[in-house]
C-alpha cells in the first residue's frame, strides 16, 4: 500500500513546473510503486531523470531502468534504511542491495532514511556509517539522503564525500511547504563543495 505524503503532485502539475525549467537544467520526477504507474508517470512528465523511492523489485528495477535508457532517461534507486541499517529491499544487506543494483542499468544510487510511518522525507540523519558502506563497495555515484539541513550539510558532505544530495525535509517550514530562508541557507552552505 503507498503511503500518502504532502510531497504528492498531479501529472499535469509536475508536467507544468518540468516544461517551465530552463535548457541545461536536468528534471527528475520522485516515484515508485507498479511498472505501469511508473510508466504513466514518466509518459506523462517526461523528465530527465527518475527516482525510484519504494519497493520496487530487482527486476522491477532493471526493467525500468534499461527501457528508461533507451529513451534517454537515468534512473536513481533509492535504498531506504531503517535505523537498524536494513534495506527496505528485497535485499536487505546494503552492500548486496547496491552490488545487484549496479547490474540493473541504474546511473546512480540514494541512500536514504526509512520509518514505517513515512517513506521518504522522514527527518531522520541516514546512518553515515552504512552510507559510507555503500560508497565504498558501490560501482555506482552513491547520492546522501536522509536528515540533511542548512546546519549539518557542510559536516556532512566533509564527512562523506557524496556524489550529490538531495534535501527535502529539512528545507521545509512545515510539511509540503519550502522555506525561502531555509533553501538558501542550504545553498549558501554547499555551494562550491559538491
Amino acid at each position: 500500500m503507498l503511503i500518502p505524503v504532502p510531497w504528492n503532485l498531479t501529472t499535469a502539475k509536475a508536467r507544468g513546473l518540468i516544461e517551465g525549467v530552463p535548457p541545461f537544467v536536468s528534471t527528475c520526477v520522485v516515484t515508485g510503486g507498479p511498472v505501469e504507474k511508473v510508466w504513466k508517470i514518466v509518459n506523462e512528465t517526461c523528465p530527465d531523470v527518475v527516482q525510484l523511492h519504494y519497493q520496487e523489485t530487482l527486476q522491477e528495477v532493471k526493467e525500468l531502468a534499461q527501457q528508461f535508457k533507451l529513451r534517454g532517461i537515468k534512473t536513481i534507486k533509492a535504498l531506504r534504511m531503517d535505523g537498524n541499517g536494513n534495506c527496505d529491499f528485497e535485499l536487505a544487506e546494503p552492500v548486496k542491495a547496491a552490488r545487484a543494483l549496479a547490474k540493473t542499468g541504474v546511473a546512480a544510487l540514494l541512500v536514504d532514511s526509512y520509518t514505517a510511518a513515512r517513506p521518504g522525507g522522514s527527518g531522520v540523519l541516514v546512518d553515515i556509517a552504512t552510507f559510507r558502506t555503500i560508497q565504498q563497495e558501490s560501482a555506482l555515484p552513491v547520492i546522501l539522503a536522509g536528515g540533511l539541513s542548512p546546519t549539518n550539510i557542510l559536516a556532512l558532505i566533509h564527512e562523506t564525500h557524496p556524489f550529490a544530495v538531495d534535501v527535502l525535509t529539512g528545507v521545509e517550514a512545515s510539511p509540503g511547504h519550502k522555506d525561502p530562508e531555509k533553501i538558501h541557507s542550504f545553498m549558501q552552505s554547499i555551494q562550491g563543495h559538491i
